[in-house]
């Protein structure tokens, strides 16, 4: 495990918008229809994209532009994904299997007519490139998975009361995700006055480091994602999901990377992962917690350009 922590207070926290991606970038919006609906897509418009990326819950392809913008790259061949049933994306159709929502952004990769791609996701898409990487092996060149290893998640899916005992700091957190990603009407009028106000701002504790000094973008970002049905059919997809065995079957370079102050994805979720994937290579990020490559991006680069380099 490798430590990528402050030098003191933590410098450049949150130091982009959460928003379109600047033009020089050369990523332009695109829909592609596929066995979930359209998905809408970020896509370099020059060159066949080389990495795809899938972001968390209640947020889109927008959440990786401050990675974007610390890249300070023109003509990025980078694939920013809305998961299907997020974002721009159509709305999930029903129920679905973690299988359905990997075929779906296989069917992406192959109308852009590539193969393979180094995947990197965050929380959700996180935990959803671990069962991609799995059950696709050929089409992933390597994998990150930063804040996304959801072993306690699984376990208050699965296990409400008892790893709500056995993780009372994840289940306090996650029960406010819940409220805010899977509420009904009233919640997501009280959480957008919450995003006007500010007030929101300190609903982010436990998932960012710093909540005074998270941005409105990033409050106002929260509140468009929201997909109240599309949460509550992702979640279903943990249900009785077999992590040990599947992830075991990944066979691709890993990194594996956490957020030191992040209440979701925790120590435990480390090793847990760790006990079958004992090659992953791990980075804990000092001075983050969930929402971390916005917190830090120009550091989870670095970590992100070392992982493809070595590869």
């Amino acid at each position: 495990m490798s430590w990528a922590g402050d030098d003191g207070p933590v410098t450049g926290y949150f130091p982009y918008d959460v928003g379109p991606p600047p033009p020089a970038s050369g990523l332009v919006a695109d829909r592609i229809t596929g066995p979930l609906g359209e998905v809408r897509v970020l896509r370099p418009v020059a060159a066949a994209p080389t990495t795809a990326f899938l972001h968390g819950v209640s947020m889109d392809s927008t959440c990786w532009t401050p990675l974007v913008r610390a890249a300070r790259a023109h003509e990025l061949p980078w694939l920013l994904v809305d998961v299907p049933g997020f974002g721009g994306s159509d709305p999930l159709p029903g129920p679905v299997t973690l299988d359905e929502m990997a075929d779906a952004l296989v069917a992406v990769l192959d109308h852009l007519g590539v193969h393979d791609v180094h995947l990197v996701g965050h929380s959700m898409g996180g935990f959803l490139g671990l069962h991609l990487a799995a059950r696709h092996l050929d089409r992933v060149r390597t994998l990150a998975t930063l804040n996304g290893t959801y072993v306690t998640i699984l376990e208050l899916v699965n296990d409400p009361v008892g790893a709500a005992v056995r993780h009372p700091r994840t289940w306090a957190t996650y029960q406010g995700v819940r409220l805010v990603a899977g509420g009904g009407q009233a919640v997501q009028t009280a959480i957008s006055a919450g995003a006007r106000t500010g007030l929101l701002r300190w609903g982010t504790a436990g998932l960012a480091a710093r909540p005074s000094d998270v941005p409105d973008s990033l409050l106002q970002a929260l509140v468009a994602g929201n997909r109240p049905q599309s949460f509550r059919y992702a979640e279903a997809t943990g249900r009785g999901y077999d992590w040990r065995t599947t992830w075991r079957e990944v066979g691709v370079p890993v990194l594996a990377g956490y957020g030191d102050r992040d209440r979701l994805v925790t120590g435990h979720d480390a090793r847990a992962l760790r006990s079958v994937l004992p090659h992953a290579h791990e980075v804990v990020l000092g001075g983050t917690a969930h929402l971390s490559p916005m917190e830090r991006p120009a550091a989870w680069l670095a970590e992100l350009n070392r992982h493809w380099d070595q590869a």
